[in-house]
């Protein structure tokens, strides 16, 4: 089914500012649709909504430029033009957000990240706050024309994302509010904000308050005029200490004429920007060479990167080589244990192995032994069921042929001489005359002659 354009572009919108994400990308919220009626003329029901939010990671965030008009214009011609600018992550981070339209309504729009190149195109920064289109992939739209509240929709049952398309300022949104938008302040922000801060500064205002690290060079210079109060004309350019390092909490200096080095420990004020002196403490610089400091920083790294009671953990070097030795001598005890153990837990492992194999064959001999009465029990049934049969054969002139099926039919229920009991019973109860002496077709007359056993029987009883 080919849709009218239309129906495949819907405005969506990064609202905000953006977010650093790293050096390359930013991140941004994009609000992209409701839920409902829309301008364009479709409808986007609950079950269409949740299908779209699944097809939402890594859909491309793309845009036409125009660089002579410094705008994003429209979708263009053919869905292939312009560049893609970002792409939604994996993890979009979706989320349903009210948003108040300028129409004055409020809506619940699916909301979700979008990371743009800011670093790559420099056009990207102007995304946020561009209304945007969310672009859906034609081939996989299914849906049908239907009347909601009087109004003519198309109603999606089916389809996914193919874009999010930046827009010009001169485009509008099919989704009111539509757009990009982002958490924190962009580049561009920061450059307005310093600029408005210069001007302030300039015109005399108080305006914001940028506090600056000093610089070690600086901070040597500070050090430096602190020891030395008469490296001056007036002192008579006097230098008693020379600075040798400057650390983050203190400095090495050297005392000149005491020949001796001494840590100068100092803070800085914020405020004046300029430093004080603290404390001083004598230091001593060791005479090393490469390798020899080397070892010095690995002993100096591996006791908290300081030199202090290095001398009594020296002392208890032996305490622990004994103690090291105990331990080793505990562990060569329990390792022995342990191969004990672990021996003994093989021979229970091989008759273990022992036990399943003979329960296996005693499971195999059991289930053949069961197939055996199986087949028993059933060839019992079956002669069983022969007898029953010849019983019920034996009526097969006296009884109907519905009345014999319904023996048939629980045949199982019954023994062979139950069986012949209720089959008597049925034959008597349904012709009774059988028994009748006075009926005349059942009496055997007196002189009939007998044959066979009849006749032996007779002939013994007399």
């Amino acid at each position: 089914m080919s849709l009218d354009k239309k129906f495949t572009e819907f405005s969506v919108q990064v609202y905000g500012n953006l977010d650093k994400y790293n050096d390359v990308l930013s991140k941004a919220r994009v609000r992209i649709f409701y839920k409902g009626a829309n301008r364009n003329g479709t409808y986007i029901t609950d079950e269409f909504a949740n299908k779209l939010i699944s097809s939402l990671p890594y859909v491309p965030v793309k845009g036409i430029y125009d660089e002579e008009d410094e705008d994003f214009t429209d979708h263009g011609v053919r869905r292939n033009e312009g560049r893609i600018y970002g792409i939604v992550p994996e993890n979009p981070n979706f989320a349903w957000e009210s948003h108040l339209d300028e129409d004055g309504v409020e809506r619940i729009y699916a909301c979700a990240d979008v990371l743009l190149f800011t670093a790559l195109y420099g056009e990207s920064f102007q995304i946020s706050g561009k209304a945007q289109s969310m672009e859906l992939y034609q081939n996989s739209l299914r849906g049908e024309f239907q009347i909601i509240n009087g109004q003519k929709y198309f109603v999606f049952s089916d389809g996914c994302f193919l874009g999010l398309q930046a827009l010009g300022d001169g485009v509008e949104p099919c989704f009111e509010g539509a757009s990009f938008f982002s958490l924190y302040d962009s580049l561009t922000e920061m450059v307005r904000k310093l600029d408005a801060y210069n001007l302030n500064k300039d015109k005399g205002e108080q305006g914001m308050v940028i506090n600056f690290k000093l610089s070690d060079n600086q901070k040597y210079n500070m050090i430096f005029d602190l020891v030395n109060p008469n490296f001056n004309e007036a002192g008579g350019w006097v230098i008693e200490e020379m600075i040798d390092q400057v650390y983050d909490e203190y400095a090495i200096g050297y005392l000149m004429n005491e020949n001796r080095h001494e840590r100068i420990y100092y803070t800085k004020n914020d405020d004046t920007d300029s430093l004080q002196i603290d404390k001083k403490e004598d230091c001593f610089i060791v005479d090393v060479n490469e390798r020899e400091k080397e070892v010095l920083s690995t002993v100096q790294k591996l006791n908290g990167n300081t030199f202090e009671k290095l001398d009594e953990k020296f002392e208890n070097a032996e305490k622990v080589e004994k103690e090291n030795s105990e331990f080793t001598q505990k562990i060569t005890e329990q390792e022995a244990t342990i191969s004990t153990l672990t021996t003994e837990k093989e021979n229970l492992s091989t008759e273990l192995d022992t036990v399943k194999e003979n329960y296996q064959a005693l499971d195999s001999e059991k289930t053949e032994l069961e197939n055996q009465i199986k087949e028993l029990n059933e060839y019992k049934l079956g002669k069983e069921r022969e007898e029953k049969e010849e019983v019920i054969d034996k009526y097969s002139t006296q009884l109907s042929k519905e009345t014999l099926d319904q023996f048939k039919e629980k045949i199982d229920e019954y023994t062979k001489d139950d069986l012949d009991k209720e089959l008597a019973y049925t034959l008597v109860t349904s012709k009774p005359s059988i028994f009748n002496l006075k009926a005349g077709e059942n009496i055997i007359p007196k002189d009939t002659p007998k044959t066979g056993v009849e006749a032996i029987l007779d002939k013994h009883m007399k």
